[in-house]
């Protein structure tokens, strides 16, 4: 596969749309192809920008008058009898509306040149960490190549120094042990993480660490571990917010199970990180005008 093969689907790519062994040839290009590497990596991220915009702008959201009109429509569509010919009608006008919102939403976006808020919602973190677990930990189809995490650390992000040694290699819990295999950091789409891959009760576990300032205002021995997003694909993200980053558990574990194990794992580490990182707050502070 060259260059002009993987440009002309890298769309369906990015959508999961394409058969096995095309996506293990475009894997293959892009091990040795930076230049196709790097445009599948601006897709991603204009795809995850998209989004992101459509979801945030307030424009763009239907009005209470709209959604009225709509419901009380779609009561009335007859769905029986001579006149079911109606209802592909009233079906076709309101996908109609859905495309327009969309390209008002792209246009909006390009237009006003706004950047991706630094507190991800937590759906749309949600599904990050989800297609990052799915990519690098199931499915070894990462578009770019993992970082050892001491690169990552003075290349992105120092809290991802604290994954060296944390959580530990063999963690104990009451219903068994959980054993890490991998550590490293590793992006999906425009968000960086650092990545810690482990086997629970037969499981592939993802921990996962990232920047998502202003997620919480502290956070102290009480942190709950909570669910974020909906289930996809069988897998769950359980998430412990501090002020500075978020730290996720991925897997297809029940959730209740993989709430247990967040407060074995996430809990510590994310107050770990509160204390490594309060100096280098308090020197900021000290600095600041």
């Amino acid at each position: 596969m060259n260059c002009r093969d993987v440009r002309e689907v890298a769309d369906s790519f990015l959508s999961d749309q394409l058969l096995t062994e095309t996506n293990h040839e475009i894997l293959q290009h892009i091990d040795t192809c930076p230049s196709c590497r790097t445009e599948l990596d601006a897709r991603r991220r204009l795809r995850s920008a998209l989004r992101d915009a459509f979801n945030r702008a307030p424009e763009l959201q239907p009005s209470a008058e709209f959604r009225n009109r709509l419901r009380d429509g779609l009561r009335e569509v007859p769905v029986e009898g001579a006149r079911r010919w109606a209802l592909p009608g009233r079906w076709l006008a309101l996908a109609a509306g859905v495309v327009l919102t969309a390209g008002l939403a792209s246009a909006v976006f390009l237009s006003r040149g706004d950047a991706p808020n630094p507190i991800a919602p937590p759906d749309l973190l949600a599904r990050d960490a989800i297609g990052d677990h799915r990519n690098c930990a199931l499915k070894f189809r990462l578009v770019r190549m993992p970082v050892p995490l001491e690169d990552a650390a003075d290349r992105f992000d120092s809290a991802f120094r604290l994954l060296l040694s944390a959580p530990p290699d063999e963690i104990q819990t009451r219903d068994g042990s959980a054993r890490v295999t991998e550590r490293h950091s590793c992006a999906y789409g425009a968000r960086r993480f650092g990545h810690v891959i482990m086997q629970y009760h037969g499981r592939v576990v993802s921990l996962l660490m990232t920047a998502n300032d202003g997620a919480a205002d502290t956070i102290g021995e009480g942190a709950i571990p909570h669910l974020i997003g909906r289930p996809m694909n069988g897998l769950s993200v359980v998430s412990v917010d501090g002020t500075h980053h978020s730290v996720l558990l991925v897997s297809d574990l029940e959730s209740a199970e993989l709430a247990e194990l967040s407060k074995v794992v996430s809990v510590p580490l994310a107050q770990h990180l509160e204390v490594s990182l309060a100096p280098d707050l308090g020197r900021l502070a000290t600095l600041s005008p």
